[in-house]
């Protein structure tokens, strides 16, 4: 009872604050989490990570509430039930979800629902006494699934790594891998995702020069592509070497190192505005979400 009075008045109050409160009460709070004004969180156990943001207009009340680095709850969504809500590192949740967790619904590592989407983990509500079916059971996306605005989950649904689930599909069973998931007026085509990624992925030399040459273009500074040395040169102390065998860029500034690592979505720990540029940069124009290493 203390500890939703004490969410209730959080309510109230700016992300510092909240984020110390919680401290004080025992539940693990990361580095750089926002938990804004009226945002009502409430669990027994919370765990969130490194970089969580949580936007306004939020009402969550779970028995545990798990969120990993680098995961977004967007404004007016609802998480609620008996259970609990797990997500992992780099995961999106849209705005104005509801998710029902009367069995526990887990999101993996880079996955995510769009706008509006629904997951109920319980079918129920015609009396079971009467003959008509009850089912709850837990709800699972594995890592690197894409949901579309509108998609409703049903009890049961489990997606398996490696999916694009589009917009306006009902699920209740089990998606296999590498499936793409396309509801239209007349059919439901699933496709084979791991095919079309072998025909558009390209190597990673391409992808590292794509990226560093928009984002200096974005921030409008003149630079010097030297393919040879792997670099693009803004000044002698403005540098960026990318490394396609490792999968890495690297920003050499003002004496200061920082990695970008792309193959296991990492970047070092800098407060440059360069850096947090980039970051926002990558994630919003390529996909490329890269937690932090404090």
């Amino acid at each position: 009872m203390i500890t939703k009075i004490i969410s209730a008045l959080s309510f109230l109050l700016p992300s510092p604050v909240t984020c110390m409160i919680y401290r004080l009460l025992g539940h693990k709070i990361g580095k750089n989490v926002k938990i804004p004004m009226f945002s009502y969180i409430h669990a027994d156990e919370i765990e969130l990570g490194n970089d969580v943001d949580i936007r306004p207009f939020i009402y969550i009340n779970v028995a545990k509430l798990s969120l990993g680095n680098n995961s977004i709850i967007s404004f007016g969504t609802q998480i609620k039930g008996d259970k609990s809500f797990y997500a992992k590192d780099n995961s999106f949740i849209g705005p104005q979800c509801l998710i029902h967790c009367d069995e526990d619904v887990k999101i993996g590592f880079y996955s995510g629902l769009g706008p509006r989407c629904t997951v109920y983990t319980h079918g129920s509500f015609l009396p079971v006494t009467k003959g008509y079916p009850v089912k709850f059971a837990e709800v699972v996306l594995e890592d690197y699934v894409m949901t579309g605005m509108g998609v409703l989950y049903l009890p049961g649904a489990y997606i398996e790594s490696n999916c694009i689930i589009n917009s306006g599909a009902v699920l209740g069973a089990r998606v296999k891998s590498n499936s793409i998931v396309q509801l239209d007026s007349n059919v439901v085509r699933k496709l084979d995702l791991a095919k079309l990624q072998r025909v558009y992925k390209k190597d990673n030399a391409f992808y590292h020069e794509e990226i560093l040459e928009e984002f200096l273009e974005y921030c409008k500074l003149k630079y010097q592509h030297n393919k040879a040395k792997s670099s693009f040169a803004v000044g002698e102390d403005f540098i960026f070497k990318y490394f396609p065998e490792g999968n890495t860029i690297t920003l050499l500034y003002k004496n200061k190192n920082i990695t970008y690592d792309l193959e296991n979505f990492y970047a070092d720990y800098s407060n440059l505005k360069i850096h947090k540029k980039f970051l926002y940069f990558v994630r919003r124009r390529f996909g490329i979400t890269l937690r932090i290493k404090y």
